[in-house]
């Protein structure tokens, strides 16, 4: 270094030529010494912070950052900044940079790929800082800003917040009132007032069992005056085996369920209600949450697993199917693996993982790789369908199959003693009348010849044939042949499941989401960002579905309480404390009370998973327990009620509408589970819809009366009057319903046929009450909606009846039918207070 410096000192000195002649051995010189500092920092340990993150701060990230991932790649994450973007190339290849795609990129002289593709290129030095870098091991500090997890509140863990301390201590019932009430007061708001005990009765009623409550069992509460009276009803609903009616629709709603296949052959699946039941039950008996989420995602792994366990499984049964000729299964396969990885992220972590099929999804934190990583836990399971043997179900077909017997045995009988009496007297009296050109020539030419002529032979031959047109034989043999057809055959019942492959293929990267264009191959993982993955599952070669379902189930996993909690208070507000629970990322809605979210998941977790212990909390607060009233000054303040200082009014959903008119007619038949009905729908729509995937036939009374959850739910054409009032589309995993208002709906309440039936039934109910008909009137409207009318609502509809029994060829039940129509439609009745 001196012995340069002093060669060059006084350059001016010396002659022109020997000045530039100095100038180039200066240029060399540097040069050279320049690439020795490289080969010594590449020698070194060369330090990220220091020499690499301000490289990818000044030129990268403005386009692959946290912000923007352009082809799906971002390089302020070190899991994406590695593995690469769509392209399936591996972007940093450990202490082999010239297999790195980011070093590639930033030398190439290819305008269609160097990067940045605008702007000032990286600088020789700025290159071999990254090049030195990656061949000595490409070290990322996790101290390093760059590699931080996304900030977003949803991905922090959860932590239990401190109380509130709140003014009016007195309206507070437990912690979830001090949440709502601090809120209140910061925005210097009052709470509603406790609604009436006849509106709290129906609105438990109506969110825990989806029923209404009686008249008697309104009498009974509205005048219980013991101090824990409200809660002794929370209980005894909670404790009903409709509960799990209610409540397991809203989850069915997550797991797309439906009776068919999809697509144009939308065929029957049987077995499909078996989950159906067993979600039902799962609700009844309050399973841990945690294990509720093991057994749908791996189920058949568990140790000795049940049957009722690998039932659970139905849960990713319930994806399409397509059986029409000539398509791709393979394709129709992938295309059931991606949406179990999509329902899986929506249902348990409120994450819109579907988004990161194609590319690094644009705003959170899932790459296109871990997509694939979650893609692989499901292609390495298959679909089956095992034996479902029900209880009683043998000894159901043996009683039906002896019954069938006896019948038989009996028409048998009958048609001997009807061959050996009355058609022997036809047959004689035939033999001497029928008309001889009408028989074959044979039997002519026999009917000739005297009777005591004719040989045995012939006299069978005649016989044979007058059986064929006697019209009692004929119709005996008619009986016979359909009795036939009703034999009873034994059905063991098939449950649709998931099952471990023998044999689990390699999964890769889809390049752009096309599943014929393979990308970097990659193992079962999950979404990083996210829990710490620890596979616990020592049998398998590589972590499988039961790590993945401990891994959601995990406390330590700050989604799935969260999500759970916030889907348990949507359904008892009609808003969730995050308004988009499909969606807990950026582009999702904060949530309106942060802190109440993380006590009521923390209180999830630390109450067991028990989700009837938060439906309790919730429902047993005086937030809950205010007057759906709207107040003006909530009306220019607070509009969406986001700030809880009412409860929500709101129509039921379409199955509870169903729901409401049976029960009010007394038609309601609450026998729970088993298969599905088939109610009356216009023949234009089985035309429609029910060719190829199985016939349409109506279920009779009484099970046509049962409840709306047990309707069919084929794909192709679903229950009209259910997606009139908004059901939840079954192709696809339904966080929220929405809540429509159209002309149908009260056309479709008039003129359905069970709608029509419900009238008939209640009207009948109201006029054999008994008592005047004011009396009779209060009778149908306590039924309706459980409170007594005002003297305004009882004169209009008086004065409707007497309208009614004026009309011409009116009879007294067509005017008692008019009114039961009137209460059916209206708003109060398919509303929850």
């Amino acid at each position: 270094m001196p012995p340069v410096r002093k060669f060059f000192e006084s350059p001016s000195a010396r002659g022109p030529s020997e000045n530039l002649v100095g100038r180039l051995l200066f240029l060399f010189f540097s040069f050279s010494f320049a690439l020795s500092l490289a080969a010594v920092s590449s020698a070194q340990a060369i330090d990220f912070v220091r020499d690499v993150q301000p490289i990818l701060s000044a030129h990268c990230l403005k386009c692959h950052g946290l912000e923007k991932q352009k082809s799906g790649y971002r390089l302020d994450d070190k899991t994406s900044a590695f593995q690469g973007g769509d392209s399936g190339q591996t972007a940093i290849v450990i202490s082999n940079s010239a297999s790195s795609a980011l070093l590639q990129r930033v030398t190439t002289t290819n305008t269609d790929e160097m990067m940045p593709p605008k702007g000032e290129r990286l600088s020789s030095n700025e290159v071999a800082a990254i090049r030195a870098w990656i061949d000595a091991g490409a070290s990322w500090p996790r101290s390093s800003p760059l590699a931080a997890s996304s900030t977003h509140w949803s991905f922090q863990p959860i932590r239990r917040p401190e109380i509130p301390r709140v003014e009016n201590t007195r309206w507070v019932r437990n912690p979830i009132d001090s949440f709502v009430l601090a809120r209140l007061q910061r925005a210097a708001m009052k709470s509603s007032p406790e609604a009436d005990r006849a509106t709290l009765i129906r609105r438990l009623h109506l969110d825990l069992i989806g029923l209404p409550p009686t008249r008697d069992q309104v009498d009974a509460f509205v005048h219980d005056r013991r101090r824990d009276a409200y809660e002794r009803l929370v209980d005894v609903l909670l404790a009903s085996p409709h509960f799990g009616e209610r409540w397991g629709r809203h989850w069915l709603d997550l797991a797309r369920y439906a009776d068919s296949a999809g697509y144009q052959i939308d065929r029957v699946r049987p077995g499909a209600y078996l989950f159906r039941d067993w979600v039902v039950e799962s609700f009844n008996r309050d399973q841990p949450f945690d294990q509720f989420t093991i057994e749908q995602l791996a189920g058949d792994l568990l140790p000795n697993a049940t049957l009722q366990q690998k039932i659970a499984t139905g849960f990713h049964r319930m994806t399409l199917s397509n059986f029409e000729d000539g398509v791709d299964q393979n394709e129709y396969e992938c295309k059931a693996k991606v949406d179990r990885v999509a329902t899986t992220g929506t249902a348990w972590l409120g994450l819109t993982v579907g988004c990161a099929e194609c590319h690094t999804h644009k705003y959170d934190p899932i790459t296109q790789r871990e997509f694939y990583q979650l893609y692989a836990f499901f292609d390495a399971a298959a679909e089956l369908d095992v034996p479902a043997p029900q209880p009683g179900e043998r000894e159901k077909f043996e009683r039906s199959r002896q019954q069938w017997e006896l019948e038989r045995t009996q028409l048998e009988a009958a048609r001997s003693h009807y061959a050996d009496a009355g058609a022997q007297t036809n047959f004689m009296q035939w033999q001497r009348t029928v008309d001889r050109k009408s028989v074959p020539q044979a039997l002519a030419e026999i009917l000739n010849l005297p009777a005591e002529q004719r040989t045995t032979a012939q006299k069978r031959d005649l016989w044979k044939h007058y059986r064929e047109v006697d019209p009692g034989m004929k119709d005996f043999g008619a009986r016979l042949n359909a009795h036939q057809r009703q034999a009873p055959v034994y059905h063991e019942e098939q449950a649709l499941v998931l099952a471990a492959k023998t044999n689990a293929p390699k999964t890769f990267v889809h390049v752009r989401g096309d599943f014929l264009t393979r990308g970097d191959e990659v193992e079962p993982g999950v979404v990083r960002v996210l829990n710490s993955f620890r596979p616990q599952n020592s049998r398998a070669m590589k972590a499988d579905r039961l790590d993945l379902a401990l891994w959601i189930a995990s406390p330590e996993n700050p989604l799935t309480a969260r999500v759970a909690v916030n889907r348990m208070w949507q359904h008892l507000f009609g808003r969730g404390l995050v308004n988009t629970p499909e969606d807990f990322g950026t582009r999702g809605e904060a949530p309106s009370h942060p802190e109440l979210l993380d006590w009521l998941a923390d209180e999830f977790r630390r109450g067991g998973w028990s989700q009837k212990q938060i439906i309790r909390l919730i429902v047993t607060s005086a937030t809950y327990r205010q007057s759906s009233c709207v107040r003006p000054e909530m009306v220019e303040r607070d509009s969406q009620n986001v700030l809880l200082a009412r409860q929500n009014r709101f129509r039921v959903e379409s199955e509870i509408v169903r729901d409401l008119f049976l029960s009010a007619s007394g038609l309601l038949n609450d026998r729970i589970g088993g298969p599905g009905i088939y109610p009356p729908i216009p023949e234009d729509v089985k035309a429609a819809g029910y060719g190829s995937g199985g016939e349409w036939i109506e279920t009779q009374a009484p099970e046509k009366y049962r409840r709306g959850l047990y309707v069919v739910n084929r794909r192709t054409v679903p229950y009209p009057t259910a997606m009139t009032f908004d059901q939840a589309n079954p192709n696809e995993c339904s966080a929220r319903r929405e809540r429509s208002n159209t002309p149908l709906q009260p056309l479709a309440l008039l003129n359905n046929p069970m709608f029509a039936e419900c009238a008939e039934a209640l009207g009948k109910r109201i006029e054999t009450s008994g008592g005047e008909v004011r009396d009779r009137i209060e009778f149908g409207f306590r039924i309706c909606l459980g409170r007594t009318p005002t003297r305004v609502e009882l004169n209009r509809l008086e004065q409707l009846w007497r309208d009614e029994q004026k009309r011409a060829h009116a009879t007294e039940p067509q005017a008692w039918r008019a009114v039961a129509e009137v209460l059916l439609n209206l708003d109060e009745f398919l509303t929850r207070e």
